[in-house]
């Protein structure tokens, strides 16, 4: 792993120009594109009021934010008052769905999947689904 040290007042510039471009790259043209497209297509077919570069920006942000809410794709955030530790049995059914929607049940035989121990007492579904295919 490389570590990066900033050391020195041109330690501090290089890190302060790496971050302005950054904003820069990320915030202030992806805001002017919004802005000209804006101002281009919208003010001069339906005679919307033209926009600054702030607004711009302000474009930008709302359009990224309001894409993140629709389309989340199961990114969820849970916060518990009384935090606890997962049980075995929650755990293991966790794993086994895990595996099963990894593609690691294209196994033919149980034995053969070095990932999914079989215990000799109980079959899973998981089991019998792989013994079918």
């Amino acid at each position: 792993m490389k570590i990066l040290k900033i050391e020195g007042f041109r330690g501090m510039i290089t890190m302060a120009f790496a971050g302005i471009c950054l904003f820069a790259g990320f915030v202030i043209f992806p805001g002017y594109v919004a802005m000209i497209l804006w101002n281009r297509f919208l003010a001069s077919m339906f005679e919307f009021p033209l926009i600054n570069i702030f607004q711009g920006v302000l474009l930008w942000g709302i359009s990224v934010v309001s894409y993140c809410i629709i389309f989340k794709n199961g990114f969820a955030v849970s916060f518990l008052t009384n935090p606890s530790e997962l049980s075995e049995a929650e755990l293991n059914m966790i794993m086994r769905n895990a595996r099963m929607y990894s593609g690691l049940h294209h196994f033919r035989k149980p034995q053969d999947n070095p990932y999914l121990k079989k215990d000799e007492n109980k079959t899973d579904d998981i089991d019998k689904k792989v013994s079918n295919d």
